[in-house]
């Protein structure tokens, strides 16, 4: 993973400095919009959250039986603890073939945040092993955020500063998908305060593995 992690960065390793931060940015109202406006999860559907954090949007989606994947383990121990009682299986580590060979197929699969701490041969082996896990008529929703023309200058700043070394534009991220979905759609969203521009992309349709 490309990513800042060092300094000031190595706190939003811990999990309660990590969900400080969420708290002042507003992220757990972005999260319900998330659920309610992008991802629209139906009733009993088996959800996949890659790089989950402390599994916070779970709390958002209703009544599906959610995994997620998490390489930070304190980040996963503290999420079991926030979700118990509900459908909410965490794993610390990796989303890799091991793990993939090992899960039933998913109705949705969330990838947020996650795209832009990968190079573009992390990003489509990703893509590769979720066509493997995604059902043929469920859906994979990515968040991330994104370069694009005309845009505010402190948006963009803000984004040059992210963790995250490999912010591309729409169709940068797309790219990553089109060899294993079918089918890839997106759109360019801003958030006025603090400004901020975001990349969400769908897609549908997993190709066979060949």
């Amino acid at each position: 993973m490309a990513e800042r992690s060092t300094g000031a960065w190595a706190l939003l390793r811990h999990p309660r400095a990590y969900e400080a931060l969420q708290r002042l940015l507003g992220a757990d109202e972005s999260r319900r919009r998330f659920a309610e406006e992008v991802l629209r999860p139906r009733p009993g559907e088996r959800v996949l959250d890659i790089g989950c954090g402390t599994a916070a949007l779970a709390r958002h989606l209703g009544p599906v039986a959610y995994v997620g994947f998490e390489p930070n383990a304190d980040y996963v121990a503290r999420g079991r603890a926030e979700n118990a009682g509900r459908d909410v299986t965490l794993h610390a580590g990796y989303f890799d073939e091991a793990a993939a060979a090992g899960l039933a197929p998913f109705d949705l699969v969330i990838v947020s945040a996650v795209l832009h701490h990968m190079d573009d041969r992390q990003g489509e082996e990703l893509f590769r092993l979720l066509a493997r896990v995604t059902k043929p008529e469920g859906r994979v929703v990515t968040l991330d955020n994104v370069y694009v023309p005309d845009q505010n200058p402190i948006a963009r700043l803000i984004i040059s500063l992210d963790r995250g070394r490999n912010v591309r534009d729409p169709e940068g991220y797309a790219a990553l998908a089109r060899p294993y979905f079918a089918e890839v759609t997106g759109e360019v969203t801003h958030r006025r305060l603090p400004p901020y521009t975001y990349w969400i992309m769908r897609c549908r349709q997993p190709r066979p593995a060949g």
